[in-house]
């Protein structure tokens, strides 16, 4: 099963992709920093967020928030289209100095635990999204590198403006969030940012807990109660990732990759590999080869 390869932000603020195009089966499932909206053109499958799983189907939007786990995949034929835009938090910060009405009015969406984040939209309302998505590819294509970042902002601005208008429905009463609530979000993300800047080494519970100076039980408790899985599981499914991308873009040796996505053992590897994958990382190579 092909997974999708990790892109690098631009600018470190963003990431934007315009009607990706799959032919083969997608599956991910990760968390990651800052605001993901995609937008489904093409193609069939499931979204799983908020331990629930949602039918994915031509015109569906969903909006993850900052570090929340969200699984997808599909199936092909047909083709699955796709647009992405990830947004990093320095571009949501410029909301809330320059522009404080629209951060007002989005920060419901990004405080609740459990508000709705996927949607179905109307002919009419998809329309509209693929257009400006079309307008932000335009308007990249033309301005200068050092100016793309400014464009993405006041893209969003726009995006997040007809988001709350017009999509956007919020629950009538809803309960303000309590401080262990939002100091549990600040530290679920410096653990997803530690385990992301320490994937390609080995690692225990008691190194996390020293650096970032909570006890092991309580990161383990925080991470399993808001991710729906383990830390050992978290890192397992990145270094996989990894791992797989290693084998399909250079030729090391199978135990070079294991060691340089973090794993200690190679069998161990191999057998998470197969369990992930369906195959041994070799059959893998082999067959993607094809």
């Amino acid at each position: 099963m092909k997974i999708h390869n990790a892109i690098r932000w631009q600018d470190n603020m963003y990431l934007f992709q315009f009607r990706s195009v799959y032919t083969e089966p997608v599956e991910y499932f990760h968390a990651h920093e800052g605001l993901e909206i995609l937008y489904v053109h093409e193609g069939e499958g499931t979204y799983a967020i908020n331990n629930e799983i949602f039918p994915l189907k031509p015109t569906t939007l969903i909006l993850v928030k900052p570090f929340q786990m969200h699984r997808i995949k599909v199936q092909v034929p047909p083709a699955y289209v796709r647009t992405l835009l990830k947004i990093k938090g320095t571009v949501m910060d410029r909301f809330s100095s320059t522009l404080p009405q629209l951060a007002s009015a989005f920060a419901p969406f990004l405080e609740q635990k459990r508000p709705c984040q996927v949607y179905y939209l109307s002919p009419a309302a998809a329309s509209c999204l693929e257009e400006q998505f079309m307008q932000l590819k335009e308007t990249l294509a033309i301005v200068s590198p050092h100016l793309r970042a400014d464009a993405v902002t006041l893209f969003s601005f726009h995006l997040l403006q007809y988001f709350v208008s017009r999509i956007y429905s919020p629950p009538r009463s809803v309960l303000p969030q309590t401080l262990a609530a939002n100091d549990s979000t600040e530290l679920l993300g410096r653990i997803v940012q530690w385990i992301d800047s320490r994937c390609g080494l080995p690692f225990t519970l008691n190194d996390m807990a020293a650096d970032l100076h909570f006890s092991p039980n309580h990161l383990s408790k925080t991470f399993k109660e808001r991710m729906g899985l383990s830390i050992t599981a978290y890192a397992n499914e990145k270094r996989l990732d990894e791992a797989r991308m290693l084998l399909v873009n250079t030729s090391l040796a199978i135990e070079e990759i294991s060691r340089r996505a973090g794993f200690k053992y190679p069998s161990y590897f191999i057998a998470l590999f197969k369990a992930k994958y369906g195959a041994t990382p070799r059959r893998y190579r082999i067959r993607m080869e094809k």
